[in-house]
């Protein structure tokens, strides 16, 4: 074990033993960059993300069951639709998301520890065909 490793407290350690990078992850176990920002396989294998559609209460909401095993966990997450405002990455495909596309996002009045997450409307209409 690297003597950076020993100073740590138990979390950072157990992450560090993980294989996750400390600069990737900071000693609470959150991610310093936003997830939108990653691969889908750095998304599936480095956090453990699991996303699931649960319900679709209207056809501009959707409830999400959203579990993250360095992040979050949400069993029943409300989103909504509205238009990506910045680029990034679709938490359920991984596909590329540009300013201005349709995409769900975490409703709250206090922001989530997912709020930055987005995801495709076309993806999301297409999980209730699948």
């Amino acid at each position: 074990m690297q003597a950076s490793a020993k100073i740590m407290d138990p979390w950072a350690r157990t992450i560090f033993m993980l294989g996750v990078k400390t600069e990737d992850a900071s000693l609470s176990g959150i991610l310093k960059k936003p997830p939108e920002r990653l691969t889908k396989s750095d998304l599936l294998e480095k956090r453990g993300l699991s996303i699931s559609l649960i319900e679709r209460p209207s056809s501009t909401t959707a409830i999400i069951a959203w579990r993250d095993s360095t992040h979050c966990c949400y069993g029943d997450q409300m989103w909504r639709v509205s238009h990506a405002r910045t680029t990034g990455v679709c938490a359920m495909s991984g596909q590329p998301v540009l300013i201005g596309d349709a995409v769900y996002r975490p409703s709250r009045r206090t922001a989530p520890r997912n709020a930055h997450a987005m995801i495709l409307a076309s993806v999301l209409e297409g999980e209730l065909v699948e």
